[in-house]
């Protein structure tokens, strides 16, 4: 593959994720997965990895902003925190049983789904 391509698409997918992530606190997964899967052919679940590990990191970048200006509230964070995690794990274990084209075609759903709604 064409390492400029490659550069190019990793460079905007990073920047969308991280202006989603600390404008609107979105997941950068949804800028990630489907820039991976749909432009550079990247598994989808490989893709989507990818995307929940940068979204660790972003994720908590933000929080930690948001928190040095007072803008978050700890108390109800933690027992949301509480259910993510309990249905990640269940969502993980459901996604293991799907196959990668079906991930794949769902991401790219999903894309069009949300670009179609902004």
């Amino acid at each position: 593959m064409n390492v400029f391509l490659t550069i190019a698409v990793c460079f905007f997918a990073g920047m969308g994720a991280g202006l989603g992530t600390g404008f609107a606190g979105m997941s950068a997964a949804a800028v990630i997965t489907p820039m991976l899967v749909g432009l550079l052919g990247v598994e989808a679940y490989q893709a989507i990895g990818i995307a929940l590990a940068s979204d660790v990191l972003a994720s908590a970048v933000s929080a930690w902003t948001y928190h040095k200006n007072k803008n978050l509230d700890l108390r109800n964070g933690l027992v949301m925190m509480a259910a993510v995690l309990v249905f990640t794990l269940v969502g993980s274990y459901v996604s293991s049983l799907v196959p990668n084209q079906t991930m794949g075609g769902f991401s790219m759903w999903m894309l069009q789904i949300g670009r179609a709604h902004v």
